[in-house]
């Protein structure tokens, strides 16, 4: 089950040079952009500072998830923090009546520029499921208020988070929740982290160019918050706790095996969807770069190297021929953690877990033979079509960009 999407169709802003300085974003597909005006959050300094008072509170109040600087970058992104009707011009509409505005909630403009249909995105988070009737009758009323709508957008990203196919697979909530709360501007986990509100919180394409745009401005809107601020005010002298196992950033960064991800120290690893995926076997050995840079395969004219593991089992049990073993082939363990058939003929443990309940149909190995969609598993690798390898995700199979890969 995925978690909802928001439809973005709110002319957001994002704070790039202090209170007032404001550009507009790029908004959903369906926006005019010739319509499109220069947005401004006419949000004071001091209301600015109380709003981000009580995302903190609401954060430290939550048993789960103490990460504040993460919800107020999307409430800059979405409104430069602006809750009220008459502190977002001039793209805004006069929402349902909030107590805490004394008068209308500010709504989204660019669902119906206030002809009437009520469709726009209700307070700071841009609650939209419809109508305002209709967002109500899902979130409740309690998105009128500011606070309920900063709660309600925590367990809304939580949830979205959970959910998405493109974060790390956690085998509990508590790390789900490690997760988040390791997550720093720049750091691991960061861009995996602005690609899945792009995602699930703004509904673009994983890898569109929409996406990529929309990654951008939650970069520049949540490191607005930060540098508005400071390191201490959002998180005080507490180090972020470690990342989860498994988890490597940046997304699209190449590693060597065991030099920052696990794996065979002779394949080349991508990092996509917070996973390491398997990009190309080294004949020639993997070269590690130094910190910062990218590793690669080394140059020669080694032949391509083989593997044949034995004794290998699906994640349902049923026995991999070893004549389909290759390099890089990659399956779920019974114990929920990823195998690899490496360069020393053995099946290793990577200690990244698959999970989930992924079943890919229509895969097929290098030579043709059909990969059952009953044997299939969340992140199993093959080598198909192409000399490429594939990803199995969600329910269907993805091409690890660039990669190469050989059947015995």
């Amino acid at each position: 089950m995925k978690a909802e999407h928001f439809v973005r169709r709110w002319a957001g802003i994002a704070l790039v040079a202090g209170l007032g300085a404001c550009q507009p974003l790029e908004d959903a597909p369906e926006t005019d952009a010739a319509l499109m005006e220069q947005s401004q959050s006419q949000v004071s300094s001091n209301v600015m500072r109380q709003r981000s008072d009580l995302i903190k509170a609401v954060l430290a109040a939550d048993p789960r998830v103490d990460n504040p600087l993460l919800w107020a970058g999307i409430a800059n992104t979405e409104t430069g923090m602006a809750h009220c009707y008459g502190e977002h011009a001039p793209d805004q509409c006069p929402g349902p009546y909030s107590a805490d505005c004394n008068g209308p909630v500010l709504a989204g403009y660019w669902d119906d520029y206030c002809n009437g249909a009520q469709e726009g995105g209700l307070g700071m988070f841009q609650f939209d499921r419809g109508t305002y009737s209709q967002t109500l009758a899902h979130h409740g009323n309690t998105i009128l208020s500011l606070q309920g709508n900063m709660t309600t957008a925590v367990q809304f990203v939580i949830d979205g988070a959970w959910n998405s196919d493109y974060t790390p697979y956690f085998a509990t909530r508590q790390d789900l929740y490690n997760w988040i709360n390791s997550i720093r501007v720049g750091g691991t986990g960061w861009d995996l982290w602005l690609g899945f509100l792009a995602n699930t919180y703004n509904g673009a394409a994983w890898g569109s160019s929409k996406w990529a745009a929309i990654k951008a401005q939650y970069d520049t809107g949540t490191r607005a918050m930060l540098n508005l601020y400071g390191e201490s005010y959002w998180y005080g002298t507490t180090p972020p706790p470690p990342p989860p196992p498994g988890n490597c950033a940046p997304e699209g960064g190449l590693f060597c095996g065991n030099n920052g991800v696990p794996g065979d120290p002779n394949f080349l690893y991508v990092c996509k969807g917070g996973i390491p995926v398997v990009k190309q076997v080294c004949a020639n050995g993997c070269n590690r770069a130094p910190a910062g840079q990218a590793d690669s395969c080394l140059s020669g004219s080694s032949a391509p190297k083989t593997c044949s593991c034995a004794n290998g089992r699906y994640k349902n049990g049923n026995l991999i021929p070893q004549s389909l073993t290759y390099c890089g082939f990659r399956t779920c363990g019974s114990d929920n953690l990823l195998y690899e058939c490496g360069t020393g003929n053995q099946w290793v443990n990577t200690n990244v877990a698959c999970g989930g309940s992924c079943a890919c149909a229509n895969g097929a190995h290098l030579n043709g033979t059909v990969i059952n969609a009953s044997d299939t598993s969340c992140h199993m690798e093959v080598c198909g079509g192409g000399n490429t390898f594939y990803e199995c995700v969600g329910t269907s199979w993805s091409a690890v960009a660039g990669s190469t890969c050989r059947m015995n």
